[in-house]
């Protein structure tokens, strides 16, 4: 799954429970696992990882993945512009809302971490990622789970916070 959903679901549930943060960190990572085991469609990660070695490679060797580089960039930076949109209305709000972004966010970040470094807790980590996780044969319904799932978990977040 792209990085938005992640981190707009990751969002909403700190949210939800802002005098806890860390129920809504621990909440925010499961959801990762969560949403991936929902068809969606992920960045391939080719162009960073080595064929032969199976480890993570210079992202600037081509420009294949430098472009593929910015593509999450981008997608990093809408994430951050709609979880502060919805979420932030003050400093503790934002930190919340940080917190659960990461939480969103992190397994993604230890998939990096497994193929840099294969070694424990990485492996482990990594295991149950790719356990979980669904693969899809149709990009397109990938594509709305992905828009319309966040946009659900929205919806809930601002009924129960009326």
């Amino acid at each position: 799954m792209i990085l938005t959903p992640h981190a707009i679901v990751g969002a909403a549930l700190a949210n939800i429970f802002p005098s806890d943060p860390a129920l809504g960190f621990g909440l925010a990572f499961v959801s990762h696992y969560v949403l991936d085991m929902m068809p969606h469609t992920d960045y391939k990660i080719d162009n960073f990882v080595d064929k032969e070695t199976k480890t993570v490679r210079s992202i600037f060797k081509s420009a294949g993945s430098a472009l593929h580089l910015l593509s999450i960039a981008f997608d990093f930076l809408i994430a951050m512009f709609l979880c502060v949109l919805f979420f932030v209305r003050d400093e503790k709000s934002a930190l919340i809302t940080l917190v659960g972004i990461v939480g969103g966010l992190l397994p993604d970040f230890f998939q990096f971490l497994y193929l840099k470094y294969k070694n424990q807790p990485w492996i482990f980590l990594q295991k149950v990622h790719d356990k979980l996780h669904f693969e899809i044969k149709t990009k397109y319904l990938g594509i709305l789970v992905q828009i319309f799932l966040p946009i659900l978990i929205l919806v809930i977040y601002f009924l129960i916070k009326k």
